[in-house]
């Protein structure tokens, strides 16, 4: 490639004067979820090179001037493969701009019934996707993938030359020895006596309330974190949740007032939980700060993959409780923390919660480093210059020999 920007779809890992947004617009930047914002702002951490940002909130899609002189296109990806999604201004946009195409984190969405045959059957009958895998065939010259399932479906497709590489945001901390600094982390946060703040990566309260497992763990995550008086992380589920978390609680019709205690803490006094939320919620639109004021916790955990990794670029152990596939996929692929759900329901403690937790810090360190080798073999002949600190990570740590109880 020769010499030149990158243009990268997405914002930088945060939204430039969110006060000029109506809450509205604020989540169509945000793509309906601030958790987009981690592994946005991972890929500038990424390519060591002129970065031009293309989105709502930046240069606007529309200004195919910062193409022209552009060595690529770059593409954080999330759960793609996916059915009942519209890719028509995607698929218009990465044909229009001629450009080859790198693409970060595509996921395939958790198996139909009928396992990953099924799910590729359904997959290939929908004609705007089949028109994205297309694009993605003729123009891509790099395709990471969250996990095994994902490759193998990219395989079924048509795509098979990807690399499982999780998701970007591992990548934010450059710290070579961050698994075993989190290992040692959890063991205090855990250890008998123990108070640990927690923070919790909480669920979009209107999708769960007719789910009665997950509404049951997010009400005892609710109680727990109330309890150490922890921090509430919310970063999707419609204005009412983000105004629940972001200090404009007060905001809320008397529906969604009502509604929001109820999913979450039925039990809890309506004052009192109110109260939490006004102290404890967060709704970060600044992936930096996010991952400052989880790292100065001693742990999260929850059901949101983002939030935790917000924990993880911060130093703090994130916890994932994987509660469907495309989220276990990616905690097995990235060996994250991760406690089971019947695990979390069964305990009758956070700090009994927490001992049941599966880290273990030298395979993550080992995986961490295994990966970043990989990026820079598939790199080199693109001539794509990647961060100094991914160099530093490809020779950091010793093989681990796999995943184990923490220590």
């Amino acid at each position: 490639m020769s010499a030149g920007h990158f243009v990268v779809m997405g914002t930088p890992g945060f939204v430039r004067l969110p006060e000029r947004f109506d809450p509205e617009t604020l989540l169509a930047v945000l793509g309906a979820n601030s958790g987009n914002l981690m592994f946005q702002y991972a890929a500038t951490r990424l390519i060591d090179a002129p970065l031009v940002h293309v989105s709502a909130a930046e240069t606007p899609y529309s200004d195919t001037s910062v193409l022209r002189e552009a060595r690529a296109l770059v593409f954080p990806a999330a759960n793609h493969l996916r059915l009942g999604a519209d890719w028509t201004g995607l698929c218009n946009y990465l044909e229009s701009a001629k450009k080859p195409l790198i693409i970060f984190g595509l996921g395939a969405q958790s198996p139909k019934v009928g396992g990953e045959a099924g799910s590729v059957t359904a997959l290939k009958a929908d004609p705007g996707l089949m028109r994205f895998v297309r694009i993605l065939r003729e123009r891509a010259v790099f395709v990471s993938v969250r996990g095994a399932f994902s490759a193998a479906v990219c395989a079924e497709m048509g795509l098979p030359d990807v690399h499982v590489l999780g998701c970007p945001s591992a990548f934010i901390n450059p710290d070579p020895g961050l698994g075993r600094a989190m290992a040692t982390k959890l063991a205090a946060a855990r250890a008998e006596g123990a108070r640990p703040r927690i923070g919790m990566t909480a669920a979009a309260p209107f999708e769960i309330a007719q789910d009665e497992p997950k509404r049951s763990l997010e009400q005892r995550l609710v109680g727990w974190t109330a309890a150490v008086d922890g921090l509430y992380f919310q970063q999707s589920g419609g204005v009412s949740a983000m105004m629940a978390a972001n200090g404009h609680w007060y905001r809320l019709g008397p529906n969604a007032h009502k509604s929001i205690h109820a999913i979450l803490a039925p039990k809890m006094d309506p004052v009192a939980f109110w109260a939490f939320m006004a102290g404890s919620g967060r709704f970060h639109l600044d992936a930096r700060n996010w991952s400052a004021e989880a790292g100065q916790l001693d742990v999260t955990l929850g059901t949101r993959l983002h939030g935790n990794m917000a924990a993880i670029a911060g130093g703090t152990p994130g916890v994932l409780i994987a509660h469907d596939s495309r989220t276990g996929e990616l905690g097995q692929t990235m060996h994250l923390p991760h406690l089971d759900m019947a695990a979390a329901m069964a305990a009758g403690s956070l700090g009994a919660a927490l001992r049941e937790v599966v880290f273990d810090g030298a395979a993550f360190d080992a995986w961490r480093a295994a990966t970043a080798r990989q990026m820079i073999a598939a790199f080199a002949p693109l001539d794509v210059p990647l961060s100094p600190h991914i160099h530093a990570l490809a020779g950091a740590a010793p093989r681990a020999e796999g995943m184990g109880r923490g220590q």
